[in-house]
């Protein structure tokens, strides 16, 4: 073990499990009072800076090495941070400090690690189109298979955040069990939230070409803290399917045989193929562009307010 050891970034999943890594280890080596923690008070504030440092400088009659941790140091100041530092770089030997920073890492830490040859690790939450992976690696860890078509579904119903997406994969984990697996099928009548819109239920309402019903939609989402950003997969997914779709009938295709080849669960393909009656291949094209071209704003490609891109790409989709 090394005298420190800085771990920071957004992914409280991973830090979590290093934090209990680390009491096993000092349980082992130690005993049951082998870690001390320094937390804020009632999960307020920050870890007391003052009594860290003393435990820091103090000496023990115990033999073996000590472990202390401070967790969410993001919020000390520069007199808490100072007073640390300072005992940090004189820690007696035998001694490990563990500093844990749920976001930004205050000024001067990372470099009174280095001096002290300590480690900095560093566990960022994965975004956008690293999501999808993360979630397909998250249920692999938990010992069951979700497809990554169905992690898309999660994160188009429930949105990007974290805590909220790993107790989903909890209790997908209970219900599948060892080795089992979770496709979209799955998902349609299992998935946590059903009190919710669902991100897909935009996209069946601009395949319906219903202007009032596509914005009363998208203002409930709103409501629900969804962003233009998180809701613009599933609502493309859903109106490019229905523009192909309706490519293929006008093609001569067959709906039964049509069902396997868009490459869905069946009853979801047929839904999909039933709602179809009274929309053109030309609307589902305009809608197709107007979320692409939402997509793009999403990626950087504009400046509006969020509220108003999504507004101004559903009224073209709906023109």
């Amino acid at each position: 073990m090394k005298a420190a050891y800085l771990i920071s970034g957004t992914d409280s999943a991973k830090i979590d499990q290093a934090r209990t890594r680390l009491r096993q280890r000092a349980e082992a080596e130690s005993g049951a009072g082998g870690l001390e923690v320094f937390e804020p008070a009632e999960g307020k504030g920050s870890p007391d800076a003052d009594a860290l440092a003393a435990s820091i400088g103090s000496l023990s009659l115990m033999p073996g090495r000590r472990y202390l941790l401070a967790d969410r140091i993001e919020k000390w100041g520069k007199n808490q941070t100072a007073t640390v530092i300072e005992a940090l770089l004189a820690a007696p030997e035998e001694t490990t400090v563990v500093l844990i920073a749920r976001g930004k890492v205050p000024a001067g830490i990372a470099d009174a690690v280095g001096k002290v040859g300590g480690e900095k690790l560093n566990y960022d939450a994965p975004e956008g189109a690293r999501l999808p992976a993360h979630l397909v690696e998250g249920a692999e860890a938990r010992g069951f298979e979700l497809t990554p078509e169905a992690a898309r579904f999660m994160i188009g119903r429930m949105g990007e955040s974290l805590p909220r997406l790993a107790a989903e994969l909890d209790r997908l984990a209970l219900w599948a069990g060892p080795e089992g697996s979770v496709d979209v099928e799955d998902l349609e009548e299992m998935v946590a939230d059903t009190s919710e819109t669902s991100n897909f239920a935009l996209g069946d309402a601009l395949v319906t070409g219903d202007r009032a019903i596509v914005l009363a939609v998208a203002e409930r989402l709103l409501a629900q803290g969804v962003t233009a950003g998180s809701t613009v997969y599933s609502t493309a997914t859903s109106v490019r399917r229905a523009h192909k779709a309706l490519v293929r009938l006008e093609e001569g295709a067959d709906p039964s045989r049509l069902e396997r080849e868009m490459g869905m669960p069946p009853f979801l393909a047929r839904k999909l193929i039933n709602s179809l009656s009274g929309t053109t291949v030309e609307s589902m094209r305009d809608a197709s562009i107007a979320m692409a071209e939402l997509e793009l704003w999403t990626r950087g490609g504009a400046e509006y307010p969020d509220e108003l891109a999504l507004d101004l790409a559903l009224l073209a989709a709906t023109a």
